[in-house]
This record gives C-alpha cells, structure tokens and sequence, in this order.
C-alpha cells in the first residue's frame, strides 16, 4: 500500500514537472494543459475504487487467510502431537510389559543351572534345555501371538530355541550365528534393551534382549533374545493414524524400522531429513518434496532409541480452505468487474466529450484550424460551455493561426537545413589522425604519470580505432582478429573487473586460418548485449579447434542462454538460403550479418552456427572459418598469399 502511494505521489511530481518546463520553454497551451493532467476522470475514479476498496478488502482477506491458516496448521500439530504421545506410551506400555514378562528368567534355577553348569554332560544339557523350553519358554509364547522365537545363550556357547510360533522353516544355523553376535557384545548392553529390526526367515521383527545374571560368579554370563513380530507394532501405528497423518518410526541410525509403504521398510531417511530431528526434544518442521511441502511432526520414544514420527501433505490439512479462498478471489473478481464496468460506464459520459475534445485540440495543434461545431443535439452543461469558448476561438484565430504557423514552418526548414549543412561542413573536416593522436598523448601522459591502467586502455582503444578504420581489405587473418578482440576484451575487464576471459587459439593456428573483419566482436557483444542482460558478465571464452576441412572458433558466455524456439528459429535461419529473411523477427540481425558475410566470400560450409547450450546456463556460437593455403616458397606473413575458398 505504501509503495502504491508513493507511485501516486511520484507521477504528480513528474506532471509538475512537466508543467514548469512547458511553462519555461513557452510551449503551446494544449501541450501544457496535457501535461498538467496527470490522471483521467476515469483513471481518478477507478483508482480510488482500487485505493480505498479493492487493496484493503485484499490486505483483509490475505490477513484472513493467513491466520486461519496459521490456526489450522496449529490445531493438526497440536491433535497430531497428542497422538504421537498416545503411540508413544502404547510403545512404552508395550514394551514395559514385555520387560516384566522376563523377568523371571533372571534368577530361575534352571537358567541359574544352565549359567553355573558351563561342562554339562550332553545327555543332562538335553534334559536341561527341554526343561526351560517347556517351563520358561512356553509359558512365555503362551497365548502371545507377537513372538516369533525366544533364545537363551550362555557365555559358554551354549544356545537354547523356541521359534514353534513361526509360519515357516528357519535356517538355524543364521540364528545361532546372529546370537553369538550379539552375546559378544554384552558388554555394551543394557539390562534390557530393544537393538533392531531384521527378519527371521521372511517375517521382519525386532530384537530385544534381557541380560542374565550368575548368582555364583556374579558376572552377566546369559542373555535372552526375544524376536518380536513387526506387526504389533505396525498395529499399534495404524490405530494411532488420525486423518491424513502417516505415523511410522526410525530408529538411531536413521533406519525406518516401520511404515505404511513397504517399500520404504528397512531403508535410510534422506540426509536432509535425518539432519532436522532432534531427538531430543521432538517437534516439528515443514519440508519440501517433490509432491509438495510436507508437515513433519516427531518426538522420540521414552524406551527406546526410536523416532515416532507423523507426516502428511500440508495441502491436506488446509486443502479445504485453500479452496474458500480460490472461492473467494473468482466471486471478489466477478464483483469488481461489474464495479469496474458500471464506474466506466458512468464516467465515459463525463470522459467522451473530453476526449473529443482533446482530439480537436490536437488537431487545431497540428496546424488544422478548420474545426467544424458538430450538429445534433448540443450538451448545455460546464462541458458544453468549454466547447462554446474553443469554438469561438478556433474561429477568431483561424485566419491568423494559419499565416503565423505557415511562417513558423517555412522559418524552421531554413534552420534545420542550414543547421545540417554546418554540421556535415564541419564533419567533413574531421581528420582520423588527430584522434590516434590525441590517444598517443593520452597514452604518454599516463605512461609518465605511472598510470599503467589509463595507458592499457588508452592503446586498447587507439587499436580498435585503427583496425575500424581500415578498409583496405576485409580478408584478414585470425591472429588480427584476436588481436582486436583483446583490446575490446581488455576494456570490457577493465569496466566489469569480475569478468574472466579465457582465450585458447594457439599462435600457430590463429596465422594460417582466414577471417572477415569485424566478425569476432559483434559474436562478443551478442554475449554482453544478451546472455548477460540485466546480469553483471562473468565469463567470455574463445576456444580454436582444428579439424581436416576447417577451423572451429567457439565463442563461449555464462549467461541467460538462449530459449530452445529462439534457438531453434535462428538455427533455420543460418540454414536457409536467405538467412536475412527472418532476421527482425528472431531478433538477429547482427549475427545472420555476420554468417552471410562469412558464406558470400567463403561458400559453404563456413559461416557460424549455434552449437548448443553450455552446462554452465550460456550460450555457444561456432565459427566454421578457411585455412590459408600456401606454396612452400611463400612465408607465413606474406599478405599475398593462396587462399582456399573451398566454396561448394
């Protein structure tokens, strides 16, 4: 609204302005009545409709609709985090109940005689561990569904198994193995404590483990590993899910240990993610997806090292209200059209007579003072006594306006033909050496005055100068045309000091291949002019290729590149006979210049062609140039040498 206001104020200036320049340089008084109204009737009315109804309905309704949206996003957060809670003391309660369900295994007088009793014979370690299976195991299996198998190992080796609850043959052999891993660790166990999910056979579960104490030696020589079915916990979520909220949860390596996709079961979250839990504390951030933003809610689990985290489409959640305002722009549009066409209405009754009353003015302006009062009916109102008073005096001065305009224009011929006469006079007398001079001084001075990068530019610039100036031939060779480039390149840096300029034609090559003058630059400027458009330039490159039929000169930007229609219309163009056919149409005209150049005195297939895009966002244009052919009797830098056109 500010800014709207400062506009306003800004465009009254710029007609005052106006005014006061009309006023001092005498301007005629339709000029200056023009100038004074800034604004139309229409342009007033409309814009206190925009003003003073349309901007603060619009404030209103976007304040509106943030803090609704701010309200809902906080009542799902708030009803989700409840949630999260709730699954949490499911899984807290849960796995409590499983810790005091193994309990009794601890100080048992089997367990104890299995823990004390390392060299048992065979036959009474049999009997021992068909003991624990049918009084400790199964009592424990009894009537739970959600345990896969039980295992009981000592520090001696020795492994004990349940795994009756299972739906398929196991390969025991992986177990024991899996077992005695996880006995070796023991001593960074706690004394019961849930370490990861796996699979038994093809059943995922997750594998908690209880330490089991020697009374005699009093060391931890036993540990109970109990294998539990993921889908009591997947049952435990899936009750908790509330609405479009996905509950699932990670575990401390940042390992989804469950989730409704089973496709992303057992797989690592994205670093992106993983980076913004804190496990510490919980809460909860939005994250962008390719789907959309996604409102992220978590908190960690007071028993275990897992993260329970909720998620789901922020579309979702404010879809409905994201609807009421698309509701509410198209009915908020539809009533200021009619506003606005029923204000137009009303004020083109009051704007037409002005406007006609504009154009005769302009008209009699032009010189026409023969305006005609129309016939019809005749408005006897303010707006028609302003069309009285013009009337009367277009007809008073009608006879003089035309003798004193004629006598103007006549007056005014003779100056400007006489003004263009003293200036081709004295452009005619214009000598090019004296500005190379004036250039050598400048350069001289700066040599003496230690200024080296006055001096660089000075001779920079007297070397463009001097190559422009030359038309004595066209048939240059490369090496002249890098040469020029660098003194326009030279400058360029010296104007934007960012910018990198990277050069690769070795000698050797840029003094046996052929040029146009003037061919390299305008490629360059291309680059300034428009790849690097409202942009500070960055990067110009130009790179030599030798090839058996011709000489590749790219001319490399990082700018905005090139769309692919552009593209593609200029490449047509530079194949087509005729390239200058569509040139104003594609917008180059300087670089068709350059290729019709190149194929008039060369013939195909030199000219220039637009390659492709670079990876770094800029464009790349490629110049096909001749070699020089020459006898062995002949030197390098003889100006007379053979050319081959290779014309086709």
């Amino acid at each position: 609204m500010f800014f709207l206001l400062q506009l306003v104020f800004f465009c009254y200036n710029v007609g005052h302005y106006r005014q006061g320049n009309a006023r001092r340089d005498g301007g005629p008084v339709e000029e200056r009545v023009k100038r004074r109204v800034t604004l139309t009737i229409r342009q007033r009315l409309l814009a206190l409709i925009v003003f003073f109804i349309c901007f603060p309905l619009l404030l209103i309704g976007w304040s509106w609709y943030r803090s609704s949206t701010e309200t809902i996003e906080q009542s799902a957060i708030q009803a989700n985090t409840r949630l999260i809670q709730q699954t949490n003391d499911y899984l807290d309660l849960y796995l409590t109940n499983l810790a005091n369900s193994t309990y009794p295994f601890s100080n048992n007088s089997l367990v104890q005689k299995l823990l004390s009793s390392p060299a048992l014979k065979p036959y009474d370690y049999f009997q021992l561990s068909e003991k624990v299976e049918e009084d400790l195991f199964s009592q424990m299996i009894y009537g739970r569904s959600d345990i896969v198998g039980i295992s009981l190992v000592t520090s001696s080796g020795r492994q004990i198994h349940d795994f009756s609850s299972s739906d398929e043959p196991l390969d025991m052999r992986d177990i024991r193995i899996r077992n005695a891993g996880f006995m070796s660790r023991i001593g960074e166990l706690v004394d019961f404590q849930v370490l990861k999910s796996g699979t038994v056979g093809t059943t995922p579960v997750v594998t908690v483990t209880r330490k089991l104490y020697n009374n005699l030696t009093y060391k931890y020589e036993g540990l109970l590993i109990v294998d539990l079915n993921l889908k009591q916990i997947e049952h435990i979520c899936r009750n908790a899910s509330l609405g479009s909220f996905n509950v699932w949860i990670a575990d401390v390596d940042g390992r989804i240990l469950y989730h409704s996709d089973p496709a992303l079961m057992g797989t690592r979250l994205k670093p992106e993610f993983r980076d913004r839990l804190d496990k510490a504390r919980g809460g909860f951030f939005r994250l962008e997806q390719p789907g959309g933003e996604q409102l992220v809610l978590y908190a960690p689990s007071r028993s275990t090292d897992w993260t329970i985290v909720a998620d789901t489409s922020l579309h979702e959640v404010i879809g409905g209200l994201i609807r009421m305002r698309n509701l509410t722009l198209i009915a908020a549009s539809v009533l200021l059209i009619v506003v606005l066409a029923a204000v137009s209405g009303f004020s083109f009754s009051f704007t037409r007579p002005l406007s006609r009353l504009q154009q005769l003015m302009a008209k009699v302006e032009t010189g026409d003072f023969v305006v005609r009062r129309p016939g019809g009916r005749q408005r006897h109102d303010e707006i028609g006594s302003v069309f009285d008073s013009f009337y009367r005096m277009v007809g008073e001065l009608n006879r003089l306006g035309l003798e004193v305009h004629s006598a103007k224009l006549k007056e005014r011929e003779l100056t400007i033909k006489h003004k263009e006469s003293a200036l081709q006079a004295m452009q005619s007398h214009i000598n090019p050496h004296f500005l190379y001079n004036s250039l050598e001084i400048i350069n001289s001075e700066a040599i003496v005055s230690g200024n080296r990068e006055i001096s660089r530019m000075t001779s920079s610039l007297a070397h463009m100068f001097r190559y422009n100036a030359d038309h004595t031939r066209q048939d240059v060779l490369l090496r002249d045309e890098l040469a020029h480039i660098r003194s326009y390149l030279d400058i360029q840096q010296a104007r934007f000091p960012k910018l990198q300029v990277a050069i690769d034609i070795p000698e050797p090559d840029a003094a046996r291949v052929r040029a146009l003058r003037l061919t390299l630059q305008p490629l360059v400027e291309n680059a300034f002019l428009h790849g690097y458009k409202n942009k500070k330039p960055t990067f110009i490159g130009i790179e030599g290729q030798a090839e058996p039929e011709a000489y590749c000169v790219s001319i490399a930007d990082r700018g905005f590149g090139m769309p692919a229609e552009r593209l593609a219309a200029l490449a047509r163009l530079l194949d087509a006979e005729e390239p200058s056919a569509g040139a104003d149409r594609t917008g180059g005209i300087g670089l068709l210049n350059v290729h019709g150049r190149l194929r008039m005195l060369f013939g195909a297939p030199f000219g220039l062609s637009i390659r492709s895009s670079s990876a770094d966002g800029g464009t790349v244009f490629v110049l096909r140039l001749p070699y020089v052919r020459l006898d062995t009797t002949q030197e390098e830098a003889d100006p007379d040498v053979q050319i081959d056109d290779r014309r086709g």
